[in-house]
């Protein structure tokens, strides 16, 4: 299985009136996450399933994905996804679609770098996922408490962007 982990694009700032679940996208946001996924389609990267942190920055990058990688997957709300989740919830979550051949994740730091060293069986590894940033992890089975996966790929924005 092929898992891509994407980190929400550029938000908007928190504010007193506004909760964190409720910020949106920027319009630079919106233009750092058209760029990097025209790179993503220029290498024909597809996804079987989108799943996205319930937080309205990372749904609104997960409607950006399916949209502009034509995926003819639509995605999906995964509550394991949120801040303040752990790695080996979002792992016992994502089992449960262990059919899929490849997934998108579309969440938030340090979730998701923990994830990706999760994946990797290097808890004690660090990475930094910029803000559109993508990292693909291979798992050859899903069948087990704890993945031994493969780093493919680790890419910021800029870098999907030369790619179109």
């Amino acid at each position: 299985m092929k898992i891509y982990l994407l980190r929400h694009a550029t938000a908007e700032m928190g504010r007193e009136n506004l909760s964190d679940r409720d910020r949106r996208l920027t319009a630079d946001g919106h233009k750092e996450l058209q760029a990097a996924m025209k790179g993503l389609a220029k290498i024909k990267v597809t996804t079987d399933a989108i799943f996205a942190s319930p937080y309205r920055r990372a749904w609104d990058t997960a409607l950006g994905v399916a949209q502009i990688l034509r995926s003819p997957a639509k995605p999906s709300e995964l509550g394991a996804l949120a801040p303040g989740s752990n790695p080996v919830r979002l792992w016992n979550e994502l089992r449960k679609h262990h059919a899929v051949r490849s997934i998108m994740l579309v969440g938030h730091e340090p979730l998701l770098s923990e994830f990706a060293a999760f994946l990797l069986g290097s808890p004690n590894l660090t990475i930094h996922l910029k803000k559109c940033g993508l990292i693909r992890v291979d798992i050859p089975t899903m069948q087990v408490d704890r993945p031994a996966g493969t780093l493919r790929w680790a890419l910021t924005p800029k870098q999907m962007a030369r790619m179109a």
